[in-house]
Order: C-alpha cells, then sequence, then structure tokens
C-alpha cells in the first residue's frame, strides 16, 4: 500500500479507529428527486424540484370551505373562506357591490322584518316591507316608501298579484288590500293565522300546530286539507310549493320537521300532510324554500339542500348542514343561486348549478350589510328585485339593539372598500419545512394593456396595423396584495408598503420576526377599490407562490477503516490497537447496520449520531491468526438529523 501522509483517528459507537484520508468522502445528500409528470398536460409537476416548488390558483368558482388547499384530495378551485370577493365568474376573482340603507326615512321597529318581492297581473315590481305593526311599499326599488298603518304586529305576509294579505298576531283576523294602494281594507275571514301563504294556487293557514286550507272568503276550504300535529307545543313555520305539491315545516320539542301535502286527484282537495324528513335533534326550521328540484332549508344549524323524491314516495333526502354562517334564517333564489341570511349582517350565496360533495353547492360569502356590523345582527329576510333585467339584493336586518334595518345591493355598482380571500393552509404537499421566497398575481389584461386597434374596424384598420396584447402601462385599478402567515402566527405581505403588486412582477415575502421557514403557510389574497371610481375593482386571474424545500440535511460518509493490526497515526497521535479483533470488529459493525442502530461517531471536535448503511471490504492480507482479512474497511454513514 502507497505511504499515507496522514492518518486521521476516528471513534464510531466508542471504538477508534484510523481512516484513509484519501478515500474519506462526507456529502450532504441532494434533498429533491427526479421526477417526471404522466398528465396530460404540462403542469406544475413539470417543473424541475431543484428549484422553487410552486403552488398557484386560477380559479375560485367551487367556493369556499376548504381549510387544506394543496393536499391529495383538495380542490384547487376552492378557498377557505372570503369576505367582499365576488368568485362566481371562473377564473377571476373581484370585488363585490356594497350595500345601501334603502329605508333610511323610515321609522322601523324591533320585531323580526320581513321583505317580500310582489308583482302585479299587469308586470308592476313591488317591494313589501313589514315592521311591527306596519307596512311599507316601493314600486321604484325602496327609494320612495308608501305606509300601510296597522294596530297589530304582522307576522307574514303575501300576495296572489291582485291583493296583499297579512296575517296579525294573537285573536287578530288577516288583513288584505290591493297590492300597490294602502286605501282600503278589505278583511279576510275569521281565523287567525300567524303564518298565511299562498302557495300553488292556494291559500295556506296555519296556527301554532294547526294548518288549513282557507277559500276565497277566507273561511276553512271544504273537505280539504285541516290538520292538528298531536302535540300542541308544534308550530308550524314555513309553507312552500314544488312542481310535485306543497311542502310545510313544523319544530316539535325542538327538532324540525317537513311535511309533504299532496294534492287529491279525484277532487283536487288537499290531502293530510305526511312526514317526508326530520332534521337532527335539536336543530330547528326557519324557513324553506322549493326551487329546481331541490329544497332549501335554513336551520338553526345552518343551510341544507334537500332532494325531492318527485316520482313516488316525495320523501326527501336531507344533505349535510353549511354551518360557515352559523344559523341560517332566511332564504331567496334566482337564476342558479340561491341565498342564505345568517348572523353578522352577513349573506352567503350558494351555486345550485356546481356541488363539492353530494348536496353540498359552492357557497361563499355575499353581501353584508355596510357600516359597523354587530354580533346578533341578523339577515332576517331576504329579496331579490329583478330591476330592468338588473337584480338586486335587499336584506332585512333585526339589529342586536334598537330598531331595524333595510340595505340593498348598491344601485349605482359601488364596490365594497375591500375584501380579502383567504386560500386556506398551503403544505406543498410535505411536512417539511419550507422558505417561502416569492408571490406574483395576474390581472385581467383589461385593467393594464395599452390600448389596441379592434379587428376588422370600419375605418383606420390596415393590414399592418398590429393586434397584440399590450404591455402594462398604466397601474391596475386599486390594490392587490398577498399575505402569508407562517407558523408562528406572523405575517408577510407583498408588497410590504402601501403600493399593490404588479401584474407578472415577483416579490419576496419578508417575515419581521426572522422566522423565515414553516411547515406551512396560511395565504391571503386582499383587494382594495381604485379611489377615483368607486365602481371599478382590481380583478386578479391567478396568484402563484414559490418557496424551497429546507428539510433537515442528512450528511453521507464515506470512511475507510484501517483494519489492520497496529494502527497508529504518522504524527504519533492516536493509539497502537495491537492485535486488531477484525473478524469480531467487522461482525459488531455488520449487527449494528442491520439493527438499523443510531450510534455516536466522532470526528476531531465533531459528534453526529449516525446509522451504518453499508459495509465494503477491501482486503489485504489475511490476518495472522487466519480468522478474518486486513485491509479497508469502507462503511458507508448516514446522518440521523437532530
Amino acid at each position: 500500500m502507497a505511504f499515507n501522509a496522514e492518518f486521521l483517528p476516528v471513534e464510531l459507537n466508542g471504538e477508534t479507529y484510523g481512516v484513509d484520508t484519501t478515500m474519506y468522502r462526507r456529502t450532504t445528500v441532494p434533498v429533491s428527486r427526479q421526477q417526471r409528470d404522466n398528465s396530460k398536460e404540462p403542469g406544475e409537476n413539470t417543473l424541475d424540484t431543484t428549484g422553487a416548488w410552486v403552488r398557484s390558483q386560477t380559479d375560485w368558482s367551487y367556493g369556499a370551505g376548504q381549510l387544506y388547499l394543496d393536499k391529495e384530495d383538495s380542490d384547487r378551485r376552492r378557498f377557505y373562506s372570503s369576505q367582499g370577493i365576488d368568485v362566481w365568474t371562473k377564473g377571476q376573482i373581484s370585488l363585490l357591490n356594497t350595500t345601501e340603507d334603502t329605508a333610511s326615512s323610515l321609522t322601523l321597529g324591533t320585531e323580526d322584518l320581513i321583505i317580500k318581492r310582489f308583482v302585479t297581473t299587469t308586470g308592476v315590481e313591488y317591494i313589501y316591507l313589514v315592521s311591527d305593526t306596519n307596512v311599507f311599499y316601493s314600486s321604484n326599488d325602496g327609494t320612495a316608501w308608501v305606509t300601510l298603518t296597522g294596530s297589530n304586529n304582522i307576522t307574514d305576509i303575501s300576495s296572489d298579484g291582485t291583493y296583499v294579505y297579512l296575517a296579525q298576531t294573537g285573536a287578530n283576523v288577516p288583513r288584505k288590500y290591493t297590492l300597490g294602494d294602502n286605501a282600503t281594507d278589505h278583511g279576510f275571514g275569521t281565523l287567525t293565522p300567524d303564518l298565511l301563504q299562498i302557495v300553488a294556487g292556494r291559500v295556506i293557514g296555519a296556527e301554532d300546530n294547526d294548518i288549513y286550507e282557507l277559500d276565497a272568503a277566507g273561511a276553512k276550504a271544504s273537505s280539504s286539507l285541516d290538520y292538528s300535529l298531536p302535540l300542541t307545543s308544534s308550530k308550524w313555520t314555513s309553507i312552500t310549493a314544488a312542481s310535485n305539491g306543497i311542502y310545510a315545516t313544523a319544530n316539535t320539542d325542538n327538532t324540525g320537521s317537513i311535511y309533504y301535502i299532496g294534492v287529491n286527484s279525484s277532487d283536487g282537495t288537499l290531502n293530510a300532510p305526511t312526514l317526508a324528513a326530520s332534521l337532527p335533534r335539536n336543530e330547528t326550521i326557519n324557513e324553506i324554500m322549493a326551487y329546481g328540484g331541490l329544497l332549501g332549508l335554513a336551520t338553526s344549524t345552518g343551510f341544507r339542500l334537500a332532494l325531492i323524491n318527485q316520482e313516488s314516495t316525495s320523501g326527501l333526502t336531507l344533505g349535510p348542514a353549511i354551518d360557515t354562517g352559523g344559523e341560517a334564517f332566511c332564504l331567496e333564489a334566482d337564476g342558479k343561486f340561491m341565498w342564505f341570511g345568517c348572523d353578522n349582517a352577513q349573506v352567503y350565496r350558494a351555486n345550485l348549478s356546481l356541488f363539492t360533495e353530494v348536496l353540498v353547492p359552492a357557497y361563499a360569502a355575499d353581501l353584508q350589510m355596510s357600516g359597523t356590523v354587530a354580533a346578533n345582527d341578523k339577515v332576517v329576510s331576504l329579496v331579490r328585485l329583478n330591476n330592468d333585467n338588473d337584480p338586486k339584493l335587499f336584506l332585512a336586518i333585526n339589529k342586536a339593539s334598537g330598531a331595524g334595518v333595510c340595505y340593498r345591493e348598491d344601485y349605482s355598482g359601488d364596490k365594497v372598500a375591500s375584501g380579502e380571500l383567504i386560500a386556506g393552509e398551503c403544505t406543498w404537499s410535505t411536512v417539511v419545512p419550507k422558505l417561502l421566497r416569492s408571490g406574483v398575481i395576474d390581472l385581467d389584461r383589461s385593467q393594464y394593456e395599452r390600448a389596441k386597434t379592434a379587428y376588422r374596424t370600419t375605418t383606420g384598420y390596415t393590414a399592418s396595423t398590429p393586434y397584440t396584447l399590450g404591455a402594462a402601462t398604466t397601474d391596475p385599478v386599486g390594490k392587490i396584495r398577498l399575505v402569508a402567515t407562517n407558523g408562528a402566527q406572523t405575517s408577510a405581505a407583498i408588497p410590504n408598503t402601501t403600493g399593490t403588486l404588479q401584474t407578472g412582477v415577483p416579490e419576496t415575502f419578508t417575515f419581521s420576526d426572522g422566522v423565515n421557514t414553516a411547515i406551512s403557510y396560511d395565504l391571503k389574497v386582499q383587494l382594495e377599490r381604485g379611489s377615483a371610481d368607486p365602481t371599478t375593482t382590481p380583478i386578479c386571474h391567478d396568484w402563484q407562490l414559490t418557496a424551497v424545500a429546507v428539510p433537515r440535511r442528512i450528511d453521507e460518509i464515506i470512511l475507510p477503516l484501517i483494519f489492520r493490526r497496529d494502527v497508529l497515526t504518522s504524527r504519533g497521535s492516536g493509539k497502537p490497537r495491537p492485535a486488531l479483533l477484525v473478524k469480531e470488529t467487522f461482525e459488531n459493525l455488520r449487527t449494528l447496520m442491520e439493527n438499523g442502530a443510531a450510534i455516536s461517531y466522532k470526528e476531531g471536535k465533531r459528534t453526529d449520531n449516525v446509522t451504518i448503511e453499508r459495509l465494503e471490504m477491501t482486503p489485504e492480507r489475511l490476518s495472522d491468526d487466519g480468522s478474518w482479512w486486513e485491509g479497508t474497511l469502507m462503511v458507508r454513514l448516514l446522518t440521523v438529523p437532530s
């Protein structure tokens, strides 16, 4: 063997060895491996993982309620929650409209408000607002109101397109007025229902546990629906008409039930109610609405959908409750959407054309009362007006203290001042710590590209006229920020000033607490409208984050141990090892390897815990006792992360 200028003494599992330094190696094991993307189209998996790892989002239309953005079963079209953000245009987010007080000129009471839309037989659209003993109505979308004054609190309101029917508290018969007129109270029968609805061309009344059909004079219809629930403590709460019949809800012993009321095929009278579904114990029903083969339920838990079995039993299949907003008090539907009103003066919107689970529609927070909002400011009634084919939503709100209010979606199209969307927790699909590097957004091109000539205009277009997507020449409308929160609950925003992200330009996150690595990050996208025009909103098409994995590193150590009878460094350091028992030593090391034992390894002044991963013997001669070889034993060690 050639002379080696230095033998470095090391200690492995308490035993000292000499090493051949010409063959010694210590290397940090790479954390990334080669990968291939087997998908039909190139995507994030195509990117080289030796650089930054990418996470992005380009669609939010499948709604809220997803905590983890990028787990294996996550849907990248969903997010955790939002406020003031419109997510319903596929491939973009922007700001929602704000709301305005449409009843500031009215003196409203503290009882539950009711707001309804009625249309006359000639097509005139009215909005009716009930508050305590008074009814206010408007034919110009709540801009001006007419008052209809009464002496008893009103508990329900309905219309047949010609008349308006008002149910009252106590032993008081309903009132009847011509729709759009407050001149004459025509009166309506001698019964005293507190629930009065016109559904499927019939007048249905309910009082406590009794439900019945009324004729045109307000008396019980002959030989038709007249039914009492067995328990007098039961109370009917809501009635709706579906394509297969009528559904009504009642609460008994603090639990809600849904009943089906069919039509007698022989004489057209209404049958007695039959139970169609019951809610879980201690969940009550506030309102029900039939819409497109589904029932929407506003309950004490939240919002539910139920599927109507229209072919045979008319029974219902109940879906899970969406309880994000807590108790739901009221419902409204239009087009493919259904809205439900909740606490904190907040309305949520569900898209009945997109479902994330069976009978769980895509949903997100929608309009909210502008101004100061308090807990227990409850949206108790909703209505959506056509407004000359520009529909607007109206919110009747019981305030936590003081008189109620009525707000409507802003008619001038003003946007909320700001909004945010919490994308959720981003882990990059591993619990390995990550260093968050940068973020970037992409704006709608209409908000930043330079002007261009429209294709094939009648004048001013020639073959040489460019038709290209322009580069950014102006700041985007309003401001957009990305905010990331690390494991120490410290947030970093880009940009970190009052500016806004420029489209396609990445910026770096800097955390003030110095905690620059985390297993996961929570991401928010914040939008702020421009100050010049309150009707404009920044439109974000996508965001992207890049991170670098920073796992606890492992070193690979190639350790060439000198297996000889006597070992001494050339400088006289270390100590002789006369008559080294090479076979026994090899067997001991091999046992440690097979057991996967973590052992101590020292070289110089450095100490590591290691495992033995491989042994390779290069012999030079047989030992004196003939038991085994002498030579060089190559030991592959891997450090154990501390």
